[in-house]
């Protein structure tokens, strides 16, 4: 035990000396290295060498430590302005598509200005009970609007004004059963009363047509201006089928609307029928 102990501080010694000699020739003047002090330094030169790396890589580790820190930084600022980006491109597509809609309103309401007196108005609320039934509108008794005015838009119609306020109106849909429209044809002329189909939601049927009523598919179905409530000309939407009636003297035809009721937003109230002469 005791000579182990003795041989280690041996090492040690001469390792201290060795050292020493290093840091002489390092400390002194300009001369020539000493065999001993040669090969002291070839001795420790790995060391040195390990030593070096070892330093140099911590210091790159300190920097890259800093790097991650910038680049996560950098990264979530990016991401912000990212989000920000996508907020202003959604906000801009919807005014340009507000913009053209307002636009495709205006260019009908001065096409129809020679035959109905319109006044726009806002879709401002739906009874998700009767979502296929009815809508309130931000015009009412204050504006001139009257029960019995018809609604439309630059599709088509959409119903009539059930009820009014000073400042909204109950509008009743033509995709509502309690709403039937005397329609007809437009190339035939042939006559038939346009209802809501029971089977299927925010579509309609036209019934009580002849039998041999020459029907097709895409043929356009307008109002035929009989009654008190709907003028004659107004676009309903376009045939998809037919097919016999129970009794089987009369047929009916399948209606796809021409306006989509899901999307109902801006819209025209007829206030006066000027004439009746334009068409769809």
């Amino acid at each position: 035990m005791f000579r182990m102990h003795e041989k280690k501080l041996g090492i040690a010694v001469v390792v201290g000396l060795l050292l020493g000699l290093v840091l002489l020739r390092t400390t002194g003047g300009e001369r020539e290295a000493t065999g001993i002090e040669r090969y002291t330094q070839a001795l420790l030169a790995p060391l040195q060498k390990g030593a070096t790396i070892v330093t140099d890589q911590i210091g790159a580790l300190g920097q890259s430590v800093v790097n991650y820190k910038q680049i996560k930084e950098e990264n979530e600022a990016l991401r912000r302005e990212n989000g920000e980006l996508r907020r202003l491109n959604s906000q801009l597509t919807q005014y340009q598509l507000e913009n053209l809609r307002l636009r495709d309103l205006l260019a009908f309401k001065q096409e129809k200005e020679k035959n109905l007196q319109l006044l726009g108005a806002r879709v401002i609320a739906r009874d998700p009970e009767s979502w296929f039934n009815a809508v309130t509108i931000d015009r009412g008794s204050e504006d001139g609007v009257a029960p019995g005015m018809v609604l439309i838009n630059n599709d088509g119609v959409i119903g009539h004004v059930t009820s009014v306020n000073p400042r909204s109106a109950h509008v009743l849909l033509i995709i509502d059963k309690e709403g039937p429209v005397p329609g007809m044809l437009q190339t035939t002329r042939e006559p038939g009363i346009v209802e809501a189909r029971n089977d299927v939601n925010s579509q309609l049927q036209m019934i009580h047509l002849r039998r041999d009523a020459a029907v097709q598919e895409g043929q356009l179905v307008i109002t035929s201006g009989l009654g008190a409530i709907y003028p004659r000309g107004l676009r309903i939407g376009y045939i998809t089928g037919s097919e016999p009636e129970p009794n089987g003297l009369t047929k009916r035809a399948m209606i796809r609307p021409a306006v989509d009721f899901q999307r109902l937003e801006e819209v025209f109230v007829i206030q006066k029928v000027i004439s009746q002469e334009g068409e769809g």
